[in-house]
């Protein structure tokens, strides 16, 4: 091989794993396995207070709903970064013993990851009438996601910044420092997204979890169907 080939082979090396390492995208999940699910019980025993004639009393009740407007997904993660070919036979893997990255679910499957951004507020609009919202309602995307103060990461080669965000509850039922929730959007559908902490805290039941994701379901009265999101993951 004389010098200018050699030089043209490995120009042509060097364009190709450019393309290799700038393509990298998140993919569909592997295997999303259900463990168990539950929901806070409303049906508990009735307050009782005695009531006398000529007497008017004052009294504060505390009384607490169930959202019809989201559902949250917890657990953790294991993978591999592999080197095989397109048959899937591995030429060489390493085991991801703790994981980062992202995890994203979206109510498509067919995500434009070239086009992924921060979720504007015509696509909040949007996802608040899919999900049968208005935006002053308690529990809308709009009160939910709104902060823009998550830590900056990457789509692939997209940085993602300053998007609208919140924390799913760690430990004590408050916010803690990590199981950030991001909104975003590939200008046609919402993808719902969480960081994964490479030294996660313990999260909303006392528990360590790699990931808690909080998704947007409309259980409004006659939409009591489950709704089918798709589950996408990027590992580092």
């Amino acid at each position: 091989m004389n010098n200018i080939t050699r030089k043209v082979f490995l120009l042509l090396l060097v364009g190709l794993f450019a393309m290799w390492t700038t393509s990298a995208q998140p993919f569909g999940a592997d295997g999303v396995t259900w463990v168990n699910s539950s929901r806070y019980n409303t049906s508990g025993t009735p307050q009782q207070l005695g009531a006398q004639a000529g007497n008017v009393t004052q009294v504060t009740i505390n009384g607490t709903a169930v959202t019809t407007s989201w559902q949250g997904f917890y657990g953790n993660i294991t993978g591999n970064i592999i080197l095989a070919d397109a048959q899937g036979n591995n030429f060489y893997d390493w085991n991801i013993s703790s994981p980062s990255g992202e995890v994203y679910a979206s109510r498509s499957s067919t995500v434009t990851w070239a086009t992924i951004n921060c979720s504007t507020t015509a696509n909040i609009t949007t996802e608040e009438a899919a999900l049968g919202q208005a935006a002053t309602d308690p529990d809308s995307v709009t009160n939910t996601f709104a902060a823009t103060n998550h830590p900056s990461f990457l789509v692939g080669s997209r940085n993602m910044t300053g998007c609208k965000t919140t924390k799913a509850y760690a430990t004590g039922g408050v916010q803690g420092t990590g199981y950030w929730q991001i909104l975003l959007n590939d200008n046609a559908n919402t993808v719902y997204t969480t960081v994964l902490d490479e030294t996660p805290e313990s999260g909303f039941n006392d528990l360590v979890w790699d990931f808690q994701l909080l998704v947007g379901e409309n259980g409004k009265p006659g939409n009591e169907a489950a709704t089918q999101y798709y589950f996408y993951v990027e590992l580092q």
